[in-house]
């Protein structure tokens, strides 16, 4: 397996190269994590001039896994002499988007987002309205990028009409990625990715990709099955930290004001549990009641039962492959009466779950990690 450095700005080839070992993860709604380790003893890596291929943020890497690429932004360098090892971490494109606030270009100083007598400058704020979340997530990434230094090979796909209205404050000057992972929290909020492809033989882009007001999970239409078998032992986790029957958001700060909202299902409660308190994620600048009120429902949604993770490995050579699912796929895991689970924790049948996270390294193994299915 060989991997690629690319121009972080235009998408162009600089070189490709080889790795001594490499690990890579990838969770719905967050930046993937690669790790390569490059042997500069070799005669083929150890000629090249790393302190200018591994150009923090400048260069990224592409990891092709079977047909699933996988990188971004070159961050750390981790130098071991004693080894002849250079280990770089990347991450996934969309780890650019925390560097970068939700402004027009208009907001470049010296420009300030308040006015000479102290009072805000509303006219910098972004508002947005009349579209799908998803699209509400594309538009501030494509102004984020018309700032000079930005020109990233985004593919940024047409706007989705919807019903839904966000105001982001330039005072606040909130990031990119901290807002889509605030949409994407909302009730029936859209999954986002930042998809790394080939752009030709010669470059590679990323693809915007985002859920509908119809369907806000990224998945297609295929359910993908796997028996579990020999290489395939089961791991089970359940995580019991967000049960409960009352969700609490609070926000305000922006308006300098308190602005809490609550929401009670009192499911548990009637089935014997303990009235357990959940508070959300959302943002302290929060000025939208809705908003919150939308956090709460969706934290009560999966707030039923713990939630719970199964991982198992398959092989990344064999049908399905890597480049045909990933994660927010739904996939079918059957559990045969021959399967061997110790004291029948899990019993026999066919699962329906979605997959929340991959990872692998260099082998033909690639691990799945899934969690519930929730209608809806």
């Amino acid at each position: 397996m060989r991997a690629a450095v690319f121009r972080t700005r235009g998408g162009g080839l600089v070189d490709e190269f080889g790795m001594k070992d490499a690990s890579w993860s990838e969770t719905a709604n967050q930046a993937e994590t690669v790790s390569v380790v490059i042997d500069l003893d070799s005669g083929s890596e150890g000629g090249r001039d790393w302190r200018n291929l591994g150009t923090e943020w400048k260069h990224s890497i592409a990891l092709d896994f079977h047909g699933r690429l996988l990188g971004g932004p070159i961050m750390p360098h981790n130098f071991d002499n004693d080894k002849g090892e250079l280990k770089l971490a990347v991450r996934g494109g969309r780890i650019l988007f925390t560097r970068h606030s939700i402004l027009p270009v208009a907001a470049m100083p010296p420009r300030s987002p308040t006015l000479p007598n102290g009072d805000l400058d509303t006219t910098l704020d972004t508002t947005l309205a009349g579209f799908d979340l998803g699209t509400i997530a594309k538009k501030i990434g494509e102004q984020a990028c018309l700032w000079p230094g930005r020109d990233y090979p985004i593919d940024w796909p047409a706007d989705r009409a919807g019903t839904h209205e966000k105001t982001y404050a330039a005072i606040d000057r909130k990031k990119v990625e901290a807002a889509w992972t605030d949409l994407s929290r909302l009730e029936n909020g859209p999954d986002i990715r930042l998809a790394l492809v080939r752009d030709g033989a010669d470059a590679f882009r990323w693809r915007f990709q985002s859920g509908t007001q119809q369907q806000p999970r990224l998945q297609g239409d295929d359910v993908f099955a796997w028996e579990l078998g020999m290489g395939s032992s089961l791991q089970v986790q359940t995580n019991p930290t967000m049960m409960g029957s009352l969700a609490w958001s609070q926000g305000g700060r922006s308006d300098d004001k308190a602005l809490v909202r609550g929401q009670y299902d009192s499911t548990l409660v009637d089935a014997g549990y303990p009235l357990l308190e959940i508070e959300t994620d959302a943002s302290v600048n929060t000025v939208d009641p809705d908003t919150l009120n939308s956090q709460n429902a969706e934290a009560l949604r999966t707030a039923k039962k713990p939630w719970e993770f199964w991982s198992f490995k398959v092989r990344a050579d064999r049908s399905p492959f890597p480049y045909e699912y990933g994660p927010g796929s739904l996939i079918a895991v059957n559990v045969t009466k021959d399967t061997k689970v110790s004291g029948g924790y899990v019993a026999p049948g066919t699962y329906p779950r979605r997959i929340a996270g991959l990872s692998g390294g260099l082998d033909e193994w690639i691990t799945i990690t899934c969690g519930e299915y929730y209608d809806g």
